[in-house]
């Protein structure tokens, strides 16, 4: 009997080592590897991010192959009901994007709010709520030093949430103010503007065709943009019959495209699924889109008849 658990005990411990050992091996060739003299460089990241994001070179490399890659198939098919559906995917990713406000009609989604939690402040803009505070609710809980500032042509009351301001939004005609001259009248013109919200029920064109004519701080200073985009300005009844003018709104992403901005997220808007997608951007620095031989060029989509 004492032989028997000698036996055993050796058996039992050999068995404890291999699983171990096994065990080790195959946690191993789950993770990257990493010599032993790796260092964690993102001085790409962060050049080519403007000091947002922090990432080995590997991965910000593996960002603009897909970047490249999706960019120049993003305008497939024009078609009344399948625009948003068939064109402009996110061209980019981040890894924890989150979504403030409530589900549905009203929550908007924001690139990485853990970095904005590390500036010692920042500004976000709203444009266009109709009463709902939900993102600017559960933004100022996530980001309680910053200054957020929202603005509809209704009066509302949004406490201690923001800062309210009624004014019609626009591109400076019949009666409407443009974002340099609130952001003048508030003194932020030199200001970082972190986030602009805008839902302006198609007032988008003309807005963003004011604010990126002049290459100045403002149009080059804001970090994020989460705009819901409407197909109603784009439609025009001529004799009778229903003309969609798909050019427009094309010219309004190659805008952005030409300001360095990327998709990070697309949303249909349900109530509206045909004719209203909420879109976030987020800023780079131009020398992301700067093209190198390991890279494929972006090239202008062909145009869509």
């Amino acid at each position: 009997m004492i032989k028997f658990n000698k036996t055993s005990g050796f058996i039992f411990s050999l068995f404890i080592i291999f699983f171990i050992l096994f065990l080790s091996n195959n946690i191993h060739r789950t993770l990257p590897y990493l010599p032993t003299n790796y260092n964690y460089s993102c001085e790409l990241s962060s050049l080519e991010s403007d000091g947002f994001f922090c990432e080995t070179d590997d991965d910000w490399y593996r960002r603009k192959q897909l970047f490249y890659l999706q960019h120049n198939r993003n305008k497939f098919l024009d078609s009344p009901y399948m625009f948003f559906q068939d064109n402009y995917e996110p061209t980019f990713s981040c890894r924890f994007e989150q979504r403030l406000g409530i589900n549905g009609d009203g929550g908007k989604w924001i690139c990485d709010v853990y970095r904005l939690k590390k500036l010692k402040s920042c500004l976000i803009y709203s444009l266009g709520s109709n009463g709902e505070f939900s993102f600017e609710n559960e933004t100022k809980r996530y980001l309680p030093h910053c200054d957020i500032h929202t603005f509809d042509l209704k009066e509302f009351n949004c406490t201690n949430l923001c800062t309210f301001h009624k004014v019609k939004i626009g591109d400076g005609s019949n009666g409407t103010k443009t974002l340099r001259m609130i952001m003048s009248n508030l003194k932020h013109s030199e200001r970082i503007l972190d986030i602009l919200k805008i839902d302006i029920e198609g007032g988008e064109y003309e807005f963003f065709d004011d604010l990126f004519r002049t290459t100045d701080f403002i149009s080059e200073n804001i970090h994020q943009i989460l705009v819901e985009i409407h197909l109603s300005r784009i439609i025009r009844i001529v004799n009778n019959v229903t003309i969609y003018d798909y050019q427009k709104i094309h010219r309004l992403f190659k805008l952005f495209h030409d300001k360095h901005f990327v998709i990070f997220h697309k949303e249909v808007n349900l109530y509206n699924p045909y004719r209203a997608f909420e879109f976030s951007f987020i800023r780079l620095n131009e020398k992301f889109f700067q093209i190198n031989n390991d890279l494929s060029p972006i090239e202008d989509s062909e145009e869509i008849s």
